[in-house]
């Protein structure tokens, strides 16, 4: 799952007034409106009134920043939280009890409270939205920062916990929100996923950007480009397949080229059996002469889910043609001719080059691949088809003598650059226990080397398997990969 943890922090957070855990009265002037940072007029309100509770939760407030343990601090926050609560209920128009109330409850880690004590005295005196602001959006960074690892340990129910947290207490970015979107639609929640989503993409194109540091801008557009693709996925897994391809032509009258909206609207239209609306976007996209090996790949694996081998080995043929080291590109060249052009009595003969092509496309897929078994085989039945008996022959042998195997291995690339690899090895004869490294390099396309990373997996038990996966981090687009298997 592509959850890129990274936060750019708004520059506005070290301009924004008052102290998170102030529990002081603030001004009383008497002026009936002031401007707020967003241009809105904001009315004073209630004016704050002090008495002998709200003073004590200021105290205790004060204390709970100055604790020297943990326990201490919420000791303190839960007894500044029952001297508001007390002057709440002997005056529940006093606004300052009820910030005071929203700042225990943030000590206290119920942001969901916080956030209902907060929206009261921000009703009750708008003028403290001038401090409630900054107050919010640096407990929304701490939620986040706590989720984080979560994310990244993949425990994705505690994450999607501490995320609502941050969501309940802050609503003005994007970035919590897109992420639950996606970890909702990861655990099967896929409405309330597609409206998290949505929320975040709303922020995104609204004037909140331009008030955003040109960092922050960067990264909120960038994800932006990432979000309509979440819907739209989510939307198809749950079968709402019209509702989808009717996203992306809305997105597309506005940007006609995006090739990774036309991807997904190619791809739905195969889910609903249309095959020709789907070639009609593939003839769209490679109008537009700028095609990448990611692109033609996608072309591919449409046409082979439309058993339509001909056009997917031109595909995968045109992916390699861009990038000589697109993996999975080769693999699949590879895989359609033997689908296109089955062996056997009665079946078709391949045209002329056909089988040439399918042993080039298998011999570059074993370099850069040597420890799968499925390059091996079909590379030695297209040389036995082709006469050569004797390569066919050293192949299967050294399907025999390899000491473990790699499947399933494919390249998710990321829009930002970089990506994951993630696959599955097979003990045939190496000792339980020990471990072995795969040695990954990653290339740009013109086949030179852009980084490497390493994947070390613990072998199981002889004939079992374990899944890996490594993460090329790199502002670099991928265009191929390959691997060694220790000194292989």
């Amino acid at each position: 799952m592509n959850l890129r943890m990274g936060l750019v922090l708004a520059g506005s957070l070290v301009l924004v007034g008052g102290c998170a855990a102030s529990g002081g009265g603030g001004s009383t002037g008497g002026a009936p409106s002031v401007p707020s940072a967003g241009g809105e007029t904001l009315a004073q309100g209630e004016r704050p009134r002090e008495n002998d509770m709200t003073r004590s939760a200021a105290r205790h407030l004060d204390q709970a920043e100055e604790s020297a343990t943990p326990d201490e601090a919420m000791q303190h926050y839960q007894m500044a939280a029952d001297e508001a609560q007390a002057a709440i209920d002997a005056d529940p128009t006093n606004p300052l009890p009820h910030r005071q109330l929203a700042l225990a409850q943030i000590g206290l880690g119920d942001y969901v409270a916080a956030d209902a004590a907060m929206d009261r005295a921000e009703e009750l005196r708008p003028i403290y939205e001038l401090e409630t602001e900054g107050i919010r959006e640096r407990a929304w960074i701490n939620k986040y920062q706590e989720a984080a690892p979560l994310v990244n340990q993949g425990d994705y129910a505690g994450a999607i916990a501490v995320f609502e947290q941050a969501d309940a207490i802050y609503g003005g970015r994007p970035e919590v929100k897109a992420y639950l979107g996606q970890l909702y639609v990861q655990e099967g929640r896929y409405d309330e996923g597609i409206m998290a989503l949505r929320d975040a993409q709303t922020i995104i194109e609204s004037d909140r950007i331009e008030e955003m540091d040109s960092a922050t801008a960067v990264a909120w557009r960038e994800q932006g480009e990432q979000l309509p693709i979440y819907v739209t996925q989510a939307l198809m897994q749950t079968q709402r397949f019209g509702e989808a391809a009717q996203e992306l032509q809305g997105l597309l009258a506005n940007d006609p080229e995006n090739m990774a909206y036309l991807r997904q609207l190619a791809a739905i239209y195969i889910e609903m059996d249309q095959p020709e609306d789907a070639r009609g976007v593939y003839d769209r996209m490679a109008a537009t002469g700028t095609m990448t090996s990611a692109d033609w790949y996608a072309i591919g694996v449409g046409f082979y889910q439309m058993d339509d081998y001909d056009g997917a080995i031109s595909a995968f043929k045109s992916a390699t043609e861009v990038s000589p080291n697109d993996r999975d590109a080769l693999e699949m060249w590879a895989r359609s001719v033997v689908e296109a052009y089955p062996a056997g009595e009665g079946a078709a003969e391949p045209p002329a080059g056909a089988l040439e092509d399918a042993v080039a496309a298998g011999e570059r897929w074993l370099e850069l691949d040597p420890a799968n078994r499925n390059a091996y085989l079909i590379l030695a039945q297209t040389s036995n088809r082709l006469g050569d008996e004797d390569r066919a022959r050293d192949l299967v042998g050294a399907i025999e003598a390899l000491d473990v195997m790699v499947n399933n291995v494919q390249l998710q690339r990321y829009g930002s650059g970089g990506g994951m690899v993630s696959g599955s090895l097979t003990n045939v004869s190496m000792e339980a226990g020990s471990t072995l490294t795969l040695n990954f390099q990653f290339y740009d396309a013109s086949g030179s080397t852009i980084g490497t990373e390493t994947a070390t997996v613990v072998m199981p038990a002889a004939e079992g398997s374990q899944a890996f996966q490594v993460e090329f981090d790199s502002d670099q687009n991928i265009a191929g990969y390959g691997y060694t298997v220790g000194g292989m």
